[in-house]
């Protein structure tokens, strides 16, 4: 009998767009004793970078989980050490003092990775005054790099950059991972066999710049967009079906349907603390803790005022989610959340499918700005977007008072016939009275789209004129 057996041969993705970061890792490597803070959101590949830099060093990599007492973590770190450096066995490193004695006097090349070593806050607050004390006094034949890496940013922030931070100044740098932006997500899609740009596209509206995503994209052989949303978010295995709810609950723990209350607020569309306090059941007095949490904790969402108001003094401010699955979650998941645990996914994918074009809409404009704010912004001193009460806005609005110039851009996600242009720089020009700022300067107007009609003609007639091919 002949027995075929079929072998699928599954790629691993390789490690893409850390040199610079690397480069950093080995320089401090070598001049050691060293100390590094990696910092940056979940998901944005802290672990990965450490483990590609240790994969050829001598190193331990150790991780505080929060749910363990401080007890029970040292005697884990004291397992891991004692088996990757073979010590003796009167040799003991199960107390937090044991332990950082001996990792700061020793004097052979050892890197020593902490990860997530916020969580010492909960766990064992003691261990970062002692790491202090310890640090400072570590002799000068010490070869240890130590490298500590956290995703929630503002506990970082307490910790390492405040002036009365336990650890100020004591890190030779503070490394902030961000996430992908879209030209380098569009490198790794292409590596992955996506060609098809409105593929990429939509692939990065649903999960930004996160490389985490596209690694399980990778892993369960997704050939696309709707492949991604069916094997990674639509059905009952699916790896990120309860993605952000674990976060959530990880993070904020009994409040964590609060988070999710304001996350899915804002993906609909409600910016202001009026607006997100209507659809949630918190009083707009009290949101400030909730958005100091999502803003400088987990870093998903982001505080905009209009480009020309005072930052320190402004009213005007909106809040909007930076994380696109995230906010994906917000619009088409928590909103319906009986539907999905219930397992009709697909009444939901056909909900996504049906609203995509106008969900993404936000979405498009928010790349588009950062790309021409890249390409331009460096022209203009002030620049970004603005709005005011009457409910006028503009998406990209620049201003150099030196020189006295300004431009103001309209992004469209669509496809754009010359008139369809034509009529849209036309209500840019209107636009322009509306801002006092800029009403004796000298300025441009400009629009930026996904493919604009005759657009040389445009800038032949001195518009400004962007279609994302050419912006990518």
């Amino acid at each position: 009998m002949i027995i075929n057996i079929m072998i699928t041969k599954v790629m691993i993705m390789q490690f893409y767009n850390r040199e610079k970061e690397l480069a950093l890792m080995r320089l401090l490597k070598e001049s050691s004793p060293s100390f590094l803070v990696i910092t940056g959101k979940r998901r944005v590949g802290k672990t990965e970078l450490i483990r590609q830099f240790i994969k050829d060093q001598r190193s331990v990599y150790l991780f505080v989980d929060s749910n363990k007492s401080i007890d029970i973590l040292m005697d884990e770190f004291n397992q891991v050490i004692k088996e990757k450096l073979e010590l003796p066995d009167y040799i003991k490193v199960d107390t937090p003092e044991n332990f950082l004695a001996y990792i700061t006097s020793y004097e052979h090349d050892l890197v020593i990775a902490i990860d997530e070593f916020q969580r010492f806050l909960k766990v064992y607050p003691s261990f970062i005054t002692q790491l202090q004390k310890y640090w400072d006094m570590k002799p000068d034949n010490c070869k240890v790099f130590l490298i500590v890496s956290g995703s929630s940013i503002g506990m970082i922030r307490k910790i390492f950059i405040e002036a009365q931070a336990p650890l100020f100044k004591r890190a030779d740098n503070i490394m902030t991972l961000r996430p992908f932006t879209i030209r380098e997500t569009f490198a790794m899609l292409d590596d992955l066999g996506i060609k098809k740009m409105e593929d990429k596209l939509n692939l990065y509206f649903l999960f930004g710049g996160t490389i985490y995503y596209y690694r399980l994209f990778e892993k369960y052989q997704c050939k696309g967009f709707h492949d991604a949303l069916e094997k990674l978010v639509f059905s009952d295995l699916a790896p990120l079906k309860d993605e952000v709810r674990d976060i959530l609950i990880e993070e904020f723990g009994k409040e964590h349907s609060t988070y999710f209350e304001i996350i899915s607020a804002i993906s609909q569309g409600k910016c202001s603390m009026s607006e997100i306090s209507e659809m949630t059941h918190v009083s707009a007095s009290s949101l400030s803790p909730y958005f100091y949490d999502m803003i400088d904790i987990l870093g998903i969402i982001e505080h905009r005022i209009p480009v020309t108001d005072d930052r320190k003094k402004s009213k005007r401010g909106r809040y909007f989610l930076k994380d696109n699955f995230f906010r994906f979650y917000g619009r088409f998941i928590y909103p319906m959340l009986s539907q999905y645990m219930a397992g009709n996914y697909v009444s939901l994918t056909e909900k996504v499918l049906q609203e995509w074009q106008s969900y993404t809409g936000k979405i498009f404009e928010d790349t588009v700005r950062d790309l021409i704010v890249e390409k331009i912004g460096s022209d203009y001193p002030e620049i970004g977007s603005w709005w005011n009460r009457k409910g006028d806005e503009i998406d990209i609005l620049g201003i150099d008072r030196k020189n006295k110039k300004a431009l103001v851009v309209e992004i469209k996600n669509k496809k754009l016939t010359q008139n369809e242009a034509r009529d849209i720089l036309k209500l840019n020009f209107g636009k322009t009275k509306l801002i006092k700022e800029i009403s004796e300067m000298d300025f441009k107007v400009g629009i930026a789209a996904r493919q604009i009609e005759n657009s040389e003609q445009l800038e032949n007639e001195g518009f400004l004129v962007w279609e994302l091919g050419d912006l990518l």
